[in-house]
């Protein structure tokens, strides 16, 4: 029975078509994790978005707590705006009160990291970024 040749032994060429065929299952993998939901990161929760923000939109901060309310408040602790909000779906709820009008918007999140969060609202993007 004859020895195998050692790996120094075989030609280049066999050796590079090796590397291109592992080089090549990688690539396939990492572009098929995303469709097997393997992305490799934790999906956002509602804890996800729980905390002190700055909106792009915004002078004042919003406040999102893990019971569900909301509150745009200024420094001085004065409420200007509130309500209830959850993540839901891919997106974020809000329901808020103007004057005697109860209103609702619906926006879908973009993107959330633990220092920001994007949501697209009346077609554009509005950035969230953490202040706490």
């Amino acid at each position: 029975m004859a020895a195998l040749p050692s790996r120094a032994a075989r030609p280049l060429s066999t050796r590079v078509s090796v590397a291109l065929r592992l080089l090549a299952l990688v690539a396939l993998m990492s572009l098929l994790a995303p469709l097997t939901g393997c992305s490799g990161r934790k999906a956002p929760t509602a804890a996800s978005f729980v905390g002190k923000w700055q909106s792009s939109k915004l002078d004042t901060p919003v406040h999102l707590y893990s019971n569900g309310e909301w509150e745009i408040k200024k420094d001085d602790g004065s409420v200007l705006q509130y309500g209830v909000w959850e993540y839901k779906d891919g997106r974020i709820i809000w329901n808020y009160k103007m004057g005697s009008q109860i209103g609702r918007d619906v926006n879908i999140v973009q993107s959330v990291n633990a220092t920001e969060f994007r949501l697209h609202e009346d077609q554009a993007i509005t950035t969230f970024k953490r202040l706490d």
